[in-house]
């Protein structure tokens, strides 16, 4: 499955295959497996990477 980011929220790097994890069913992306696992394991602690999930969630599918 695909990230639905090319970039990292938090650094603006590519997305590496490495560092995927859910985030309301969708794949997201981040530039290594440090940050994927920290916003896996609490995702309501990062607002700012849920705020820039949310929106692409929302441009891309409409919710």
């Amino acid at each position: 499955m695909e990230p639905i980011n090319k970039f990292c929220p938090r650094s603006g790097k590519p997305v590496k295959p490495d560092s995927l994890t859910e985030y309301r069913g969708y794949m997201v992306g981040f530039c290594n497996p440090g940050c994927s696992s920290d916003f896996a394991k609490n995702s309501q602690a990062s607002p700012n990477d849920t705020q820039y999930f949310d929106v692409l969630i929302k441009e891309k599918y409409g919710k």
